[in-house]
């Protein structure tokens, strides 16, 4: 069994330093609008014969009572040259493929006439043992592609993951994971995070914060956020880090207009300064972003 090497460990970075590149590979996506002709059970089947025929890539496709799980098995997923430049994540012809497959999904899901709620794409390298996840909400694609909302605050939306899988290498038919129904509250939690520190590595960011963890979490009716984000130079205008996190969870609650909630809970692991606050107090904040 081929194993991961040390040094591949240390290049598997947090999602948030993947989202950018995961949007430009999706930026391409066609808008068109195109009318419901799919049943709801044949989903599965459709994105699977779509991918092989127009394709030729092999993909297994399994439904839960809420999600459709998409599984591809790569040969590869990094380029050869990642972590030693920052352009470099994906190798090039698997951004292809993997374009293929994201488009295929995004095809069927807007052309059916009875969806999930969520959709979860996993591709994994199954020779050295990684795996990519990409979640998405089923009707944020449709929005997107009727035009209700821009393509860029769409694939910011996509709940990205990016593991070592030593379980992944020589599995051709994703015996390696288990589906499962995706929570809006987990899903949620983790867009929240991801956003929250990919905010801080856009161009106009990143040469003044370095993002050393964002994850979420949600627990008994408690969404818990914790950072560590260190200042490397002074920006040009004041940024606090704590209020553009919280502007990033008003947003996405109040866009998504889920009440089902009593507080949160942010920690700033670097100062373990930890700020409380209930759902009202969260709602009534400016809408944010």
């Amino acid at each position: 069994m081929t194993k991961l090497k040390p040094s591949l460990k240390k290049l598997v970075r947090p999602a948030p330093l993947l989202v950018s590149a995961l949007f430009l590979l999706l930026l391409s996506g066609c808008s068109s609008k195109i009318e419901p002709t799919y049943k709801e059970k044949d989903i599965p089947y459709i994105i699977k014969k779509i991918c092989k025929d127009e394709y030729n890539l092999d993909v297994t496709t399994q439904r839960t009572h809420n999600t459709l799980w998409i599984y591809a098995p790569l040969d590869k997923i990094l380029h050869k040259e990642y972590g030693l430049k920052e352009d470099k994540i994906f190798d090039d012809e698997i951004t292809e493929k993997i374009r293929n497959i994201i488009t295929t999904i995004g095809r069927v899901l807007i052309s059916s006439d009875n969806t999930p709620e969520f959709f979860a794409f996993l591709a994994s390298d199954i020779k050295l043992g990684i795996d990519y996840t990409m979640i998405g909400c089923v009707l944020d694609i449709k929005k997107s592609y009727a035009d209700f909302i821009p393509w860029p605050e769409a694939n910011r939306r996509y709940v990205i993951k990016f593991k070592v899988s030593p379980e992944a290498v020589g599995d051709n038919t994703g015996f390696h994971f288990m589906p499962y129904d995706i929570k809006m509250q987990d899903f949620l939690a983790e867009q929240i995070a991801q956003r929250a520190g990919a905010g801080f590595q856009d161009e106009e960011l990143k040469k003044y914060f370095k993002v050393e963890k964002s994850e979420g979490k949600f627990s008994d009716g408690v969404f818990y956020f914790d950072y560590s984000i260190t200042r490397t130079a002074k920006p040009p205008k004041t940024i606090d880090i704590k209020n553009e996190f919280l502007n990033t969870i008003t947003y996405c609650l109040k866009t998504y207009d889920f009440r089902d909630f009593s507080g949160i809970v942010l920690t700033d692991l670097k100062t373990l300064d930890k700020l409380e606050l209930n759902k009202k107090a969260i709602l009534s904040r400016p809408n944010g972003l």
